[in-house]
């Protein structure tokens, strides 16, 4: 199979060819930096990316609380985070970056508020 990816590791934007089978068989090229590298394999072989929603919140003057996740997660999982994210409903003072789930749907990151209310 191939396939041609933007990274976004970094500003340059690389456009990356990768051709494979599986994941012990994958070739790259196009890359300028060994990130770029790993970042086309990985996105080949098992996409992430970050989640960001919002959950409802009781505080004066807000209705919602933008959230993302602290580390990417499957991709495949982006649909069940938008889906639980859903019923999640936070009380009080919240910081940035406070938890607001650990780790999210056993996805190994933790669902964090975005902002200070």
């Amino acid at each position: 199979m191939k396939k041609t990816i933007t990274c976004t590791v970094c500003p340059r934007g690389c456009e990356i060819e990768a051709e494979y089978t599986s994941a012990a068989d994958i070739a790259v090229k196009g890359h300028s930096c060994p990130r770029g590298e790993r970042y086309a394999k990985d996105e080949c072989l098992a996409p992430k990316r970050v989640f960001t929603s919002s959950v409802r919140i009781d505080a004066p003057g807000r209705r919602m609380l933008p959230v993302r996740t602290s580390a990417p997660v499957a991709k495949d999982m982006l649909i069940p985070c938008a889906e639980a994210a859903h019923g999640i409903r936070v009380e009080g003072h919240v910081n940035v970056g406070d938890v607001i789930r650990r780790d999210f749907l056993g996805t190994g990151a933790d669902l964090v508020a975005s902002m200070t209310l």
